[in-house]
């Protein structure tokens, strides 16, 4: 409970007269009928927000609920006045928090407006009477054996011991009803029965569940430029069969998955209870078929990204999809420091993509396509790969969350160093992946996870040149504190030669690089993992990254609310990275992972480590992220911080 202060007025005494002129108020207390009176020419400046009475709710938790905030530390020059409409609507919006968390007898009411000796600022005062919680004791279900009672139980809000909020009970109604739904049991009925003794309350659920209901005839709407035929190999629900909600649910995402629709909805009609069926209608909003579309990103401060894309998703209205993509990345600091002084625009990366599609081929719930690609990847100096080749791609949902890729693919790849004769190979290489999403939101997600595990196998049939094998998983977790989230990655991967390629070791372009604003922040991009001095015509030779056989990257990360500035959707983060690449596995060692060692004694081998904080704007694609990362065990090449600027989460 809190104490009723007066408050003492700390504005510097050269804005005093100035300020009391402006305010017509005299010292004292204003009861809570004077807000019913019209408003002042000039209602006094906000002070603080008392809140009496309240002892099952912080004074945190009510001031959230309020539109009435209280001046913090930088509205010295523009300090917000008392608004008495706004003060209404937040004591009915702290009783209806109470009611809704069980508290039915609760009152709040506006106390007072305590003035200050000057007149000028009066504090809100509102008074709580809580009363007694009034909590669910009992849940029964009655007359049902379709689903179990601890299934149901699971899917209600109001359990035993939980406050009673009246309003939950329409939606428990429906989550029990939404039980049979899926077991096709669309006429189920649920009456609900409340009894109240004191402070408790018991709940009874009559269910009486109904026939099975059967799908009658599927028609489908709203299509003019697709075939029919395409709309209806998305759909789940068959004629004759039991109509069950979670297909109903699977054909509405395959619809929007095939990206032909803007809208897509399931509408049941003509439910007839003695035939035991129920007609189904299907209606779509068609997008447009042929698209152009031009982006700009930021992978980090020293480059952005640009890229196009032009295509068709609908050829001749049989889903069928044909795109041509390009995407280009350009450093704009040769020298690798943020200096407005030395921008220099170079092309450190780009690439060319063919990409034809089609869902469902041969009648198979698979997406087939084909791809042709050049690329030209400049980003690991002095180091230049370009790849020329093709692909073919399968893909399918496992389950809701499970997805299969899997990738044969073929590449003439040359590689160029200066002052070094060019090397060319080719690679068949063919990758599988398989991934488990539960983020809630993939841009920027507050709970759930995200893991999956890929695999690639290259051969030298059909006369390919380098024979090797990777492995790599990935493993994202996500939990909401309070309002912050936090957020923990792991990433690991192998990769070994065999064959004709286990002396030469696994290409350039399959191996592991690390370092930078997506991985380890503090360090330049890619800098981390083994190096190597190529020769040059001087003879001086160069010290390059040559990417690692072995890969562990660690991330931690807390993401929060800026308290000014989150109404401008501001946000920030600290975090601890980890990470480095290895030339074998067989090259790590416990000693890498010392959290601190020496300038002097650091070596290519060690697990470097880096802390730092950064701001977050967020938009509709996700946030805009600037960090500034501190290297915690550094080399004497290593900066003592980097600025890191990227477009959505690091993961």
């Amino acid at each position: 409970m809190n104490q009723r202060n007066r408050r003492i007025d700390i504005t510097p005494w050269v804005f005093a007269f100035a300020i009391l002129s402006l305010i017509p108020w005299t010292a004292g207390n204003v009861s809570a009928q004077d807000l019913e009176l019209e408003p002042k020419s000039k209602e006094p400046y906000l002070g603080r927000v008392l809140i009496n009475g309240n002892e099952s709710f912080s004074d945190k938790d009510l001031k959230r609920l309020m539109k009435t905030k209280e001046p913090s530390f930088f509205a010295v020059f523009k300090r917000p006045r008392i608004n008495r409409e706004d003060i209404r609507r937040d004591v009915a919006s702290i009783q209806g928090f109470y009611r809704a968390n069980g508290f039915l007898d609760a009152k709040v009411e506006l106390a007072a407006l305590d003035l200050g000796d000057d007149g000028a600022f009066a504090d809100v005062v509102i008074r709580v009477v809580e009363g007694e919680a009034t909590r669910v004791k009992r849940v029964d279900f009655h007359n049902q054996g379709i689903v179990t009672p601890e299934k149901l139980a699971k899917e209600i809000q109001l359990k035993p011991g939980v406050p009673f909020n009246p309003s939950y009970v329409n939606s428990d109604v429906y989550a029990i009803k939404r039980k049979y739904f899926e077991k096709g049991y669309l006429a189920v009925e649920v009456i609900d029965s409340i009894s109240v003794v004191e402070r408790s309350v018991t709940i009874d659920y009559r269910i009486t569940p109904g026939p099975v209901i059967k799908v009658g005839s599927i028609a489908v709407r709203g299509n003019q430029r697709t075939k029919d035929y395409i709309v209806r190999r998305e759909v789940v629900l068959k004629e004759d069969n039991v109509f069950k909600l979670g297909d109903a649910i699977e054909t509405q995402r395959n619809l929007f998955e095939t990206g032909l629709f803007t809208e897509a909805e399931i509408i049941t009609e003509q439910l007839d209870t003695e035939a035991r069926t129920v007609d189904v209608i299907i209606r779509v909003r068609e997008r447009k078929p042929a698209y152009f579309e031009v982006g700009f990103g930021v992978g980090n401060i020293y480059g952005s990204r640009l890229t196009g894309a032009w295509g068709n998703r609908n050829i001749f209205g049989r889903g069928r999809m044909v795109a041509f993509k390009v995407e280009y990345s350009i450093g704009l600091f040769e020298s690798g420091r943020f200096d407005l002084d030395e921008i220099d625009p170079k092309v450190r990366y780009y690439r060319y993509d063919l990409e034809l599609g089609q869902r469902n081929v041969f009648g198979t719930r698979w997406i087939f396509g084909i791809n042709a690609f050049y690329e030209q990847d400049a980003t690991v100096e002095p180091l230049i790969v370009r790849s020329v080749g093709g692909a073919l791609v399968g893909a399918r949902h496992l389950s809701r969350r499970t997805d299969l890729v899997i990738r044969p693919s073929y590449a003439r790849i040359e590689r160029k160093v200066p002052d070094v004769p060019d090397t060319l190979s080719t690679t068949l290489l063919v990758s599988s992946t398989v991934s488990h999403d539960t983020r809630n939101f993939i841009l920027d997600p507050r709970s759930g996870g995200y893991r999956d595990l890929r695999l690639e196998l290259a051969g030298s049939i059909l006369g390919a040149d380098n024979d090797f094998y990777t492995a790599s998983t990935a493993l994202q977790k996500y939990w909401p504190w309070n309002r912050s989230v936090i957020a923990l990655r792991a990433r690991v991967g192998y990769a070994n030669a065999y064959g004709r390629s286990k002396d030469s070791g696994v290409p350039v372009e399959n191996r592991y690089f690390t370092g930078g604003g997506n991985s380890v922040r503090g360090f330049r991009e890619n800098s981390l993992g083994p190096k190597r001095e190529l020769p040059t015509s001087t003879g001086d030779g160069e010290v390059a990254n040559v990417g690692g056989e072995f890969l562990l990257v660690t991330n931690a990360e807390i993401r929060f609310p800026l308290p000014l500035l989150s109404r401008w959707r501001f946000s920030a983060a600290v975090f601890l990275d980890g990470g480095n690449a290895w030339g074998d596995i067989h090259d790590v060692s416990w000693r890498d992972f010392r959290p601190t060692a020496p300038q002097d004694e650091v070596e290519e081998e060690d697990y470097r480590y880096s802390v730092g904080t950064g701001i977050r704007y967020n938009t509709p694609v996700g946030p805009i992220r600037l960090d500034v990362g501190f290297p915690i065990k550094k080399d004497e090449l290593t900066e003592n911080y980097r600025f890191h600027l990227s477009l959505g989460q690091i993961f």
